[in-house]
């Protein structure tokens, strides 16, 4: 069975009308219950300490990082206060951006509404997703960065990239995602490759749209100029204040401190790990307010695994002809784990997998829609998706903080001994 590409129709309100119910409904579903655990959590404790100082303006804080995501975080503090609310609110935001984004950049790369619906529905029931949208650290904003640029770029490439205010846009996220964690580096550099060949390969006079050296212009000067913007409050610290040449050696300096030898750690994993989900992160496990209460890192196991064979199907169908745009999606994922491969942080964790993991969506939709869906096979799909929901719900206790019985409760939970 082959799959083979439908006749594109542009997205309309319909389109969009559904990517804002899915984040809707990804809000809701992120702000339920959202301060459990009602103690700093995780990486909280380096990130919101971190953004008290910066907030203050006081000195420069968690320096190995840049300060976007902080800043954004500080945002939700001082609107509901420092506490678990304030300092989670603006991942579930972020969270839910993610999703609307998500939804319109598969209708766009994919081509039909059910693939869209689709990748919407996995990204709901997406365990890592839900735990990053419901703690203050810097991923998830990264992510919903990315995927805006994603969604920038999948819409210019099927209109030939001819707006520049797609390109221009999509340069503004990059920026905003490399401004939160450096993860986002390799994603920059794969947007700037794909306009680059695009627009070589369909050079011809009197082409529409901005030029070869104006599309890069958005994706490189203009996107690193957004990255460091977000550094100029710094020039404005009470101890330790930045000058503008020193924006350039700090960058040196985060370079040197993320190389630095680091002690190691119960939950560091390296990148295979991340692929096979056999080192996955509690975040959280302790007891609060009276109860157990656990928050498991962890990739959905039907996506996580079946998403592979996904992505093997997606750059098939590919190669062979069949989907030109397929396989976009195992090229981005290739760059996902790739940055990391060739440059190794000291001590990696599976959260780094975070965007490889949300592209195993668009992977699992890609392959539901053009296999199964478009030859009227509707069946297969629907369960496929109804399984991947019912695994999340069963893990929902332990990705929530919700009530356990025991401090032996999360043995339920544990389908491989490397999970513990």
């Amino acid at each position: 069975m082959h799959s083979s590409a439908p006749p594109f129709t542009a997205p309309d309100w319909r389109d969009r009308s559904i990517a804002v119910l899915f984040a809707l409904a990804a809000l809701a579903l992120f702000l339920f219950r959202l301060g459990d655990p009602a103690k700093l959590d995780f990486d909280e404790t380096h990130y919101v300490p971190a953004t008290r100082t910066l907030m203050a303006l006081a000195s420069l804080a968690n320096p190995e990082h840049p300060p976007l995501g902080k800043w954004l975080i500080g945002l939700g503090m001082a609107l509901l206060g420092d506490n678990p609310l304030g300092w989670r609110i603006m991942s579930a935001l972020a969270g839910a951006l993610l999703v609307l984004a998500g939804v319109m950049a598969a209708r766009w790369l994919l081509g039909t509404r059910p693939a869209a619906v689709m990748t919407g529905a996995l990204l709901l029931v997406s365990p890592p997703l839900f735990v990053q949208a419901r703690i203050a650290m810097l991923d998830i904003f990264m992510a919903s960065f990315l995927m805006l640029a994603f969604w920038m770029m999948a819409s210019g490439a099927r209109l030939g990239f001819r707006d520049r205010w797609r390109l221009a846009l999509a340069g503004t996220f990059l920026g905003c995602a490399m401004a939160c964690k450096w993860g986002a580096a390799p994603f920059w550099a794969m947007a700037i490759l794909t306009y680059g060949i695009a627009r070589w390969t369909t050079r011809r006079a009197g082409q529409r749209g901005p030029s070869l050296l104006e599309g890069l212009f958005w994706l490189g000067p203009f996107a690193a100029a957004v990255y460091l913007a977000s550094f100029i409050p710094l020039l404005f610290l009470q101890s330790g204040a930045l000058t503008p040449t020193g924006l350039i050696s700090q960058q040196l300096d985060m370079l040197r401190i993320q190389s630095a030898p680091m002690a190691s750690h119960t939950y560091q994993s390296v990148w295979w790990q991340w692929v096979l989900t056999i080192r996955p992160i509690w975040y959280f496990y302790e007891p609060l307010d009276g109860v157990q209460r656990g928050v498991f890192m962890i990739g959905n196991p039907l996506i996580a695994w079946g998403g592979l064979g996904a992505l093997i199907l997606c750059l098939h169908d590919g190669l062979r002809g069949k989907d030109g745009w397929l396989p976009v999606i195992p090229a981005l994922w290739v760059a996902s784990i790739g940055f990391f491969i060739l440059i190794p942080k000291p001590v990696m964790f599976y959260y780094h997998y975070l965007p490889g993991l949300l592209l195993l969506c668009f992977a699992s939709a890609a392959v539901l829609d053009r296999r199964f869906w478009q030859r009227g096979n509707r069946a297969l799909p629907a369960l496929c998706l109804g399984a991947a929901a019912l695994v999340f719900l069963d893990f929902y206790p332990i990705i929530s903080a919700a009530p356990l019985h025991d401090a032996q409760a999360f043995n339920r939970w544990m389908w491989l001994d490397s999970w513990r």
